[in-house]
């Protein structure tokens, strides 16, 4: 594979990953991608979401929160800190990549009040889950068809 040929099948799979994770490898591995590099790329695309989100969402979320008087504790009777408290950052975070995606997760977390390190660690290791399932199920089904 020419470097051209990797430059932009590694950019497209980071512009894909960035708004769409889920189509990111399968599509980088299309445009020819060994899986390795496609899933670190998505994976590096996906984390840059979160963290754009998290740099931005934290000071808001914290201005908001001194502007309105808003309460950090969660009401139990509101639908979402249920299932907040059932699941926590580990369920957003290996839900949100084949969900709502990384800036939609990180926005759900940011307004949850997680801390913004925890948050984009927690993020980014569920986003790994996927990655390397995603990459080994394209691989080995690309494998199955060619052999």
């Amino acid at each position: 594979m020419a470097v051209g040929e990797l430059l932009a099948g590694v950019m497209s799979t980071f512009g894909l990953g960035f708004f769409y994770f889920i189509a990111s490898i399968p599509a980088g591995m299309a445009l020819g991608l060994p899986g390795w590099v496609a899933a670190v790329t998505a994976w590096l695309s996906y984390t840059l979401g979160v963290v754009l989100v998290v740099a931005v969402g934290a000071p808001v979320r914290a201005w908001l929160a001194r502007r309105f008087k808003l309460a950090d504790e969660p009401d139990p009777d509101k639908l979402i800190w249920r299932i907040w408290k059932r699941y926590g950052l580990a369920g957003l975070a290996l839900l949100a990549p084949v969900t709502v995606g990384s800036q939609i997760g990180a926005l759900l977390g940011v307004s949850m009040g997680v801390k913004p390190r925890a948050l984009l660690v927690g993020m980014s290791l569920g986003v790994a889950v996927w990655c390397a399932g995603i990459a080994l199920a394209v691989t080995l089904g690309v494998q199955v068809v060619q052999g």
